[in-house]
């Protein structure tokens, strides 16, 4: 079963291992302006990954089983406490926290979970308004195919067409 249970652990580890230093968590509104004064504030500092599915597209397959591409909201929340004009001698440290973006990307760029579900395709980035003063707020949007089995409806049945789509064939119980 591919569902977005299952797959934000294994995104959430691949950031976590590729970049250690940063916060990863499952988007629960954080940067939301009343969730800012939370009692454990989070390490802007080092910076905060947040994961969020923002949408999915389901076409049945067969027997309970779904394929979806699913939109996956990744952002990014930095502090940048230094000068990036053009010639500060801190325009360095601020566009080393910019590269945060790209490192973050490097990570997740066509990652398929291991045979979990399909290689993630980036769709999008922007930036966000920030509520924080001195945190940039990056999102990037990644597409990515799942196979839903979680309808399953019980029958012992080999399911078609998932060879097409570029996954081995499965039979489930």
């Amino acid at each position: 079963m591919s569902s977005f249970a299952t797959v934000y652990p294994i995104l959430a580890d691949r950031i976590a291992d590729q970049l250690p230093d940063l916060w990863v968590d499952l988007d629960q509104g954080q940067l939301d302006p009343d969730a800012l004064e939370q009692e454990y504030p989070l390490p802007f500092d080092v910076g905060v990954v947040l994961i969020d599915f923002d949408e999915a597209d389901w076409h049945d397959i067969g027997q309970g089983i779904q394929r979806g591409d699913c939109q996956v909201r990744v952002t990014l929340a930095v502090r940048v406490v230094a000068d990036s004009y053009q010639r500060s001698s801190q325009r360095g440290a601020a566009l080393t926290k910019l590269s945060l973006l790209s490192e973050v990307h490097r990570a997740l760029n066509h990652f398929d979970g291991d045979g979990a579900f399909g290689a993630l395709v980036r769709t999008y980035s922007r930036k966000e308004v920030s509520q924080l003063p001195g945190v940039w707020v990056y999102s990037m949007g990644y597409k990515v195919l799942l196979t839903d089995t979680g309808g399953y409806d019980g029958a012992t049945q080999a399911v078609s067409g998932l060879e097409q789509a570029g996954r081995p064939g499965f039979v489930l119980p």
